[in-house]
């Protein structure tokens, strides 16, 4: 990874040291430079050394300028930047995808415009405001219009074991926090050959980061059981999936790669969301065969499926189904996708029927736990695993293990699988509570409570996506509570305080220099 990081360096001088480039070409190079670093950082790449001076291109172009040049250059970076992270969007809605882009940006250019703001700060206090400055528009974004907690920066190290664990005590937005302070002192340096105390400050953060992470990758996060499971891919196209001809082929290759892997005897083997076709209740005739079969092969099945529990209300659900046929539990979705389960303002705006025809999905009201032989299993449906908070309540139940459920064919085979377990990783650290993930296309895996990938599913040349079969592994049960877990996103409450603290110093010294005599 040294000579990523060397020929990205390289990169970075070559546009500043142009002569030949005018100002704002040279400006808008840079910021191009760092949105194709920030790209490169994250999956399929997965270059993420590249995220520790990804920002500095952006903060050379941004540093001194008025606020509007300052959001501008900014936007820039952040229109580019998530283009390159999410145009696989484009395969569920073009429009969605262009408005996603603009508006996801729109958190950049809030960064540039406070940068600007604030760019006067002292040094020493600027190396902890800017960094929150990030935070704040991460959580945002995260939270926001239903939320998209993808691509955050903390989110590239997600193959960073030694750096990450401090996400129990900070969530992931502390290991984004970090990452701009390095890119700042970085950008410091080329700029004037020296940071002094903040340098300190930096590199004593960074020491106490990774000497957490060499503590807690010892401990053992286990509370001494542990549940054998299995998890299926079937790899069931998603213009077959609600097609009523191909629904006895899907639940064959779902039993088939069942029945391969209860050769193993799993304790639990785990399908896909709605992998379970039609409407539960709805139709009898596959339900029937589905509890035929797990009373044949005599081992219980977690299965994703739409189920109809009253007139027009169908809920996204996990089902739990024991070795004798029995359903032991059942987990109702809780934070629903708007515009693909359910369409929001629909009575205000009719006419989003003619443009998204869909049914509206009924929200699950419980953090339900299911329970298998003493074992509190909660299942995470869809991009649930992407949310802490949800995580957080789940394990605040008494969950000692996490499952998701999901089905990224929407996205085709680009790199949507990817991110999307990259985020879900960090609710294994936030929490210490191992996670398993059946998804209809991949990636299915294993991920440990310290975020490691222990076994995943893939094919004979390695290939976890858009491939089918199965994967079987142990997994430790834990029931420890982190400070995450108990107190949240204290860490960035801490950042909001920093921010408002800068705003409230700014204004006072404005107000002090318009008061003094001339």
């Amino acid at each position: 990874m040294i000579p990523v990081l060397a020929a990205a360096v390289k990169s970075i001088k070559s546009v500043v040291v142009n002569k030949t480039n005018s100002s704002i070409t040279k400006n808008v190079l840079l910021c191009c430079l760092s949105a194709l670093l920030l790209i490169l950082s994250f999956p399929k790449f997965d270059l993420w050394p590249l995220i520790w001076v990804a920002l500095v291109p952006l903060f050379l172009a941004i540093d001194g300028k008025r606020k509007i040049t300052s959001t501008l250059y900014a936007y820039l970076t952040g229109i580019l930047f998530f283009f390159g992270v999410i145009y696989w969007f484009v395969h569920v809605t073009g429009i969605g995808m262009i408005i996603m882009v603009i508006v996801f940006g729109l958190y950049f250019a809030l960064f540039g415009f406070f940068h600007s703001f604030f760019q006067n700060r002292n040094k020493l206090f600027s190396i902890f405001l800017i960094p929150a400055l990030w935070v704040l528009t991460e959580f945002l974004r995260a939270h926001l219009f239903s939320g998209f907690d993808w691509a955050s920066l903390g989110h590239s190290q997600y193959k960073n074991l030694l750096f990450i664990q401090i996400a129990d005590i900070t969530g992931v937005f502390g290991i984004s926090f970090l990452i701009v302070m390095v890119n700042m002192i970085i950008k410091d340096l080329w700029v004037t050959k020296k940071a002094g105390a903040s340098l300190l400050i930096t590199v004593l953060f960074f020491l106490i980061t990774l000497g957490y992470g060499v503590f807690q990758l010892n401990q053992p996060h286990s509370n001494g059981k542990t549940i054998k499971a299995a998890v299926v891919q079937a790899n069931v196209d998603q213009n077959m999936k609600w097609n009523e001809s191909f629904w006895p082929a899907i639940m064959k290759k779902h039993m088939h790669l069942t029945r391969q892997a209860a050769e193993e005897q799993p304790d639990v083997i785990i399908w896909p969301e709605t992998s379970l076709p039609n409407i539960l209740w709805e139709d009898a005739y596959l339900l029937n065969d589905l509890i035929d079969f797990i009373k044949t092969e005599r081992i219980p099945v977690i299965v994703g499926a739409v189920v109809q529990e009253e007139l027009d209300v169908y809920y996204n659900s996990a089902l739990l189904f024991l070795e004798d046929g029995e359903l032991a539990g059942q987990y109702n979705k809780l934070h629903l996708v708007p515009f693909g389960e359910y369409i929001p303002f629909r009575g205000v705006f009719p006419f989003l029927e003619d443009i998204i025809p869909i049914a509206d999905f009924t929200s699950g009201q419980d953090f339900t736990v299911l329970s298998l032989k003493g074992k509190k299993i909660s299942a995470l449906i869809c991009f649930e695993d992407t949310l802490s908070a949800l995580a957080r309540g789940f394990v605040r139940q008494g969950a000692e293990i996490l499952v998701n459920l999901t089905n990224d064919a929407w996205f085709k085979d680009t790199k949507a699988p990817y991110l999307h377990m990259q985020s879900a990783s960090f609710r294994t650290i936030e929490t210490r509570r191992p996670l398993i993930r059946a998804a209809n296309t991949g990636v299915s895996c294993f991920i440990d409570a310290t975020g490691r990938i222990q076994n995943m599913v893939r094919n004979e040349a390695g290939k976890p996506t858009y491939v089918e079969g199965f994967a079987v592994y142990t997994m430790n049960l834990n029931n420890e509570e982190t400070f995450y877990t108990k107190f949240g996103d204290i860490f960035t409450y801490l950042c909001f305080a920093c921010f408002l603290l800068g705003f409230i110093i700014r204004n006072d010294k404005n107000k002090t220099q318009i008061s003094e005599p001339r």
